[in-house]
């Protein structure tokens, strides 16, 4: 047996395997957020081919936080029964469902009239757009919307739930310094930069505990300079963990999750290694970036400190690459 397809329990939950499909946008959804046909066949053709766990692509908490027309959403009740259906379809191979939930903030589509609105008075890296900061009211709306679609994500019966703090969306914009210049209690210090992500966990792991893992999608590094680097998010990460995350999931910052000029496979594993040598056996660390060759997944698996490896682009291609990768891993150790 492979060490990429040996079994592992998190929480007291099984997992088939180590190998995970990390979230990635199909835009299949329909204009209202709904599940369709095509979203449903996409991850059920994965979960029948021995992917231990889906994390379903990005799903909007807010119309206003959403970056795509089809992008799917679950702000509202009547989303949850299509919801429900999507658990089920993956589950029903034995594989664990987990819905990634996110607001892109100031990364929102423009045209809807809030979408303008961001962190500090701070624009994106690489856009000159300034926009108005939100709130502390509108922050409070963003955050009750986060707990009420997590709310729903318990109802429709998923395994896991995770909160999006990476690629330049909401909550990523919300630690980094290269966007929020707030003085209030949401920004100015590192620790108050925090504030508003960890009120998001807090308040999800309440409506979540005892019924599905919480995982968190990290920006470990920004990848830009000025921004966050590992040695700023490791601290980051630990408090995450103290406030009931499970599964930390590595990846880039408001640089996004591909370094430029960044061709070898894994290569957000320094920074995930960093991150579970931070917090132990405390939680589980899932890592990608690049991983596209069996061996390579499978020596990640092996010889590194994180628990699950994260295979996108190339299950995206190939729904059939982890039935492919066991078969290639076990000719290799004949």
């Amino acid at each position: 047996m492979t060490e990429l397809f040996s079994s592992v329990q998190i929480s007291g939950l099984a997992f088939a395997n180590r190998l995970v499909m990390p979230p990635m946008a199909t835009n299949n959804a329909t204009c209202s957020g709904e599940v369709t046909e095509d979203i449903l066949e996409h991850y059920q053709k994965r979960a029948a081919a021995e992917v231990g766990t889906i994390i379903v692509e990005h799903t909007y908490v807010r119309p206003d936080g959403r970056v795509n027309d089809r992008q799917l959403g679950l702000h509202r009740d009547e989303l949850t029964d299509g919801m429900s259906q999507l658990a089920a379809a993956i589950q029903q191979h034995g594989c664990r469902a987990v819905l990634q939930l996110t607001h892109a903030g100031a990364a929102a589509l423009r045209g809807d009239e809030t979408a303008l609105q961001a962190v500090g008075t701070r624009p994106l890296p690489g856009s000159d757009t300034v926009a108005e900061p939100m709130t502390p009211g509108y922050i409070a709306k963003i955050k009750r919307c986060f707990v009420q679609a997590a709310e729903r994500c318990v109802e429709a019966g998923f395994d896991g739930v995770q909160l999006h703090g990476a690629h330049g969306y909401l909550l990523n914009q919300f630690l980094s310094p290269l966007t929020n210049d707030r003085d209030d209690e949401y920004g100015g210090d590192e620790r108050r930069r925090w504030q508003f992500p960890l009120e998001v966990v807090r308040e999800v792991r309440q409506v979540t505990e005892d019924s599905l893992l919480l995982y968190y999608r990290l920006g470990a590094d920004d990848l830009i300079e000025g921004g966050l680097t590992v040695r700023d998010t490791a601290p980051f990460a630990q408090q995450l963990v103290s406030e009931g995350v499970e599964v930390l999931d590595i990846s880039g910052g408001l640089g996004g999750a591909s370094p430029e000029n960044e061709h070898c496979e894994a290569y957000f594993l320094p920074q995930a290694e960093q991150i579970a040598k931070e917090v132990g056996k405390q939680a589980a660390v899932v890592v990608t970036g690049g991983i596209v060759n069996a061996c390579t997944a499978d020596r990640v698996a092996r010889d590194s400190a994180v628990d699950f490896v994260g295979v996108g682009r190339a299950l995206l291609m190939d729904p059939y690459w982890a039935i492919k990768a066991r078969q290639a891993l076990q000719k290799t150790a004949l």
